[in-house]
C-alpha cells in the first residue's frame, strides 16, 4: 500500500498538508456531481483539493479530480471550468475557484515531516510533523487557532501514538484509520 497524497491548506501564505478533519461542510467531487475513482495506489480517493484560508474565510481554492466518464461537458465549480486531460481516465484540473466552504468544526494542518516516521499506508499522522495547527471554523468562517506543536512533540517523546503510526490490535481497523482524518488530541 502507499501512503495517500494529501489536500493542502494556504495558511498565512504558507502551505501546510491537511492532516485531520473534525467536522462538516469541506467539498468532495460528488457536491458538484463528479464521482471520483482511483488514478493510482497514492490516491484512492480519486481526488485531492486545496483550501485557502483568506480573509479568516475558508475557501476550495482548486480541486484536482480523476473520473471514468469522458464527456464534452463536465460541470463548472464556481463557475470555473476544468482544463481536462485522458490518460485511461480524465482528469479534471479546477483552478482559481475560490468557493467559500460552510465547514464548521476542527481542521488539523501540518508542515515540516518527520521522514523516519513515514508510514506506507494511508494519510500521515500529525504526529509525523513538527508544525501542527488546529483551526477552528463557523460556517466557513475561523473562529479560533491553537499551535499544538509543541503538545505533538511531547506526544512523540512519550511515545504516545493516535493510532496510525503502527498496527495496533485488529489489522483491518488499524488499516481503516490510516486511511481516516478524523481525530482526537
Amino acid at each position: 500500500m502507499t501512503g495517500q497524497i494529501p489536500d493542502n491548506v494556504i495558511y498565512r501564505d504558507e502551505v501546510y498538508a491537511l492532516a485531520g478533519v473534525k467536522g462538516e461542510g469541506l467539498y468532495v467531487p460528488l457536491d458538484f456531481g463528479l464521482t471520483p475513482v482511483s488514478p493510482h495506489t497514492a490516491n484512492w480517493r480519486g481526488f485531492v483539493s486545496t483550501y485557502e484560508v483568506s480573509n479568516d474565510h475558508l475557501f476550495l481554492k482548486e480541486m484536482h479530480v480523476s473520473i471514468k466518464e469522458k464527456s464534452d461537458i463536465y460541470p463548472d465549480i464556481n463557475g470555473i471550468k476544468p482544463e481536462s486531460k485522458i490518460e485511461g481516465i480524465v482528469h479534471l484540473d479546477y483552478k482559481g475557484i475560490n468557493f467559500k466552504t460552510n465547514f464548521t468544526g476542527k481542521i488539523i494542518i501540518v508542515k515540516d515531516f518527520i521522514d523516519s516516521m513515514y508510514v506506507h499506508m494511508g494519510f500521515q499522522s500529525p504526529l509525523s510533523f513538527r508544525k501542527v495547527i488546529e483551526l477552528e471554523f463557523k460556517e466557513g468562517d475561523l473562529i479560533s487557532k491553537k499551535d499544538l506543536s509543541d503538545k505533538i512533540q511531547k506526544y512523540r517523546k512519550k511515545d504516545y501514538s493516535d493510532g496510525k503510526i503502527k498496527p495496533e490490535g485488529d489489522l483491518m481497523k488499524w488499516i481503516d484509520r490510516t486511511f481516516s482524518l478524523d481525530y482526537d488530541l
